[in-house]
Formats: structure tokens, C-alpha cells, sequence
């Protein structure tokens, strides 16, 4: 009977151990996932634009768009493109539109109505005890409506912080006159840096519990067999 207790114990200890392993790969597994470049590589974005464009927190856009006719308003009008940058794309903010909540936090976008210039993009957290919380690593695309055209700009894995995430943006491209138009509105979509996964804050310390759990029950079982 003793020896059944013994292995029962191991072999539980032997499931968590196995349990924290498993747990610990799929956090594994989640690491983020780099946007894909290529419509500014390839030479399919039009209109002499550049992913050096449009800058934030000192970083540079990792792919752009454009450009393209008519308008983009919503994460709907985002995700509908099919780009290469994939989905799950949600509405920040827009210099001519109300701000949204994603994930409790709000975001505010202001820029000039010029040819270029300073912008900013506001990150406020409306629950401080709820993650997603700053700073938080964020794939962005930054859109910028000017005459009757736009372009975009993607962003991979950029660190946005709480209050103003400065940068620089500069319209190139030209209207149906050979001028460079001024801003109408610039418009900024995000997700989470995984390609929109929320990340799980305590999936690493879940793995390490279940670890500890095991070990544990193997120090159980060597004293009982001492």
C-alpha cells in the first residue's frame, strides 16, 4: 500500500510536471508574429510614397500602401483590402472622428492639416487593473486621407506608451492637379503585436506554479520513501 501511495504521488507530481510543459509551449507558441512586408519592396505602392513617411516613437513604418482612391473609415474598410498585413485591425482614432475603446484603452490622434508635419498619438488606459495595460507592443497602420486619395503605413511590433507617442508624417503623393494636397485626416488602426492575440500576462507564471506544483510532490515522495 505504501508503495501505491508512493506511485500515485509520482505520478501525479509527473502529470503537473507534464501539465506545466505542455501550458508553458502553447505560451510558447503565441510569440509574436511579424507583419509581412512587401507592397513598398515590390514596387506595387504608388505615388513615390516610402515606409519613411510615416514615423512614430522614433520608428519607422515597416511596409506602405498606395495610393488609392477614395476613402478609408473603419476597421471594416481595413480588413476588407485583404492585404498582406492580415486582419483583425480595429478602429483607434481619426483627427475627424470620435476615438473608440479596444481592450480599455482610448486612444486620441492629432496631426496638421498640412502637407507634413508633427503627430501624435494619445494612449489613455481606463482600467489600470485589467490588462491590456502600457506600454504595449502593437502593430499600427496609420492612414492618411488627402484630396480625394490615401495610402497607409504599417507599423510591426511598436511599443506605444501611455499619454503622447510622437512621430512625423509627410504626404508625397499628388492630386488630380500635380499638387500636394494637404491633410484631410489621418486615421490609425491597431492591434496587438501577435497579429491579434491577446497576449496572456500570467501564462508564464501559471507554467511556472504547475513546475513548482511537481516538484513539490516529488519532494513528498522521496521523503515518504526516506
Amino acid at each position: 500500500m505504501k508503495h501505491s501511495t508512493l506511485f500515485g504521488r509520482s505520478r501525479l507530481a509527473g502529470l503537473l510536471c507534464v501539465g506545466a510543459l505542455g501550458f508553458a509551449a502553447q505560451a510558447q507558441a503565441a510569440a509574436p508574429v511579424p507583419l509581412t512586408a512587401g507592397y513598398c519592396w515590390d514596387a506595387t505602392a504608388s505615388g513615390g510614397i516610402s515606409t519613411g513617411d510615416v514615423t512614430l516613437n522614433s520608428g519607422t513604418a515597416k511596409d506602405c500602401y498606395g495610393v488609392v482612391g477614395g476613402n478609408i473609415n473603419s476597421a471594416g474598410d481595413l480588413n476588407g483590402l485583404n492585404l498582406t498585413w492580415g486582419t483583425n485591425w480595429a478602429y483607434l482614432d481619426s483627427t475627424d472622428g470620435n476615438s473608440a475603446t479596444w481592450m480599455g484603452l482610448e486612444f486620441t490622434v492629432s496631426a496638421p492639416l498640412t502637407t507634413g508635419g508633427d503627430w501624435t498619438l494619445t494612449g489613455t488606459d481606463t482600467d489600470l487593473s485589467t490588462p491590456l495595460n502600457f506600454p504595449l507592443g502593437m502593430d499600427l497602420v496609420v492612414a492618411l486621407k488627402a484630396s480625394d486619395r490615401y495610402a497607409l503605413w504599417a507599423f510591426d511590433d511598436l511599443t506605444v506608451n501611455s499619454g503622447d507617442n510622437d512621430g512625423t508624417f509627410t504626404i508625397v503623393f499628388k492630386n488630380n492637379g500635380g499638387q500636394i494636397p494637404d491633410l484631410s485626416h489621418m486615421t490609425v488602426f491597431g492591434r496587438a503585436a501577435e497579429g491579434g492575440t491577446i497576449p496572456v500576462p500570467e501564462a508564464e507564471t501559471y507554467a511556472m506554479m504547475l513546475a513548482g506544483l511537481g516538484l513539490v510532490g516529488f519532494a513528498a515522495a522521496r521523503r515518504r520513501r526516506g
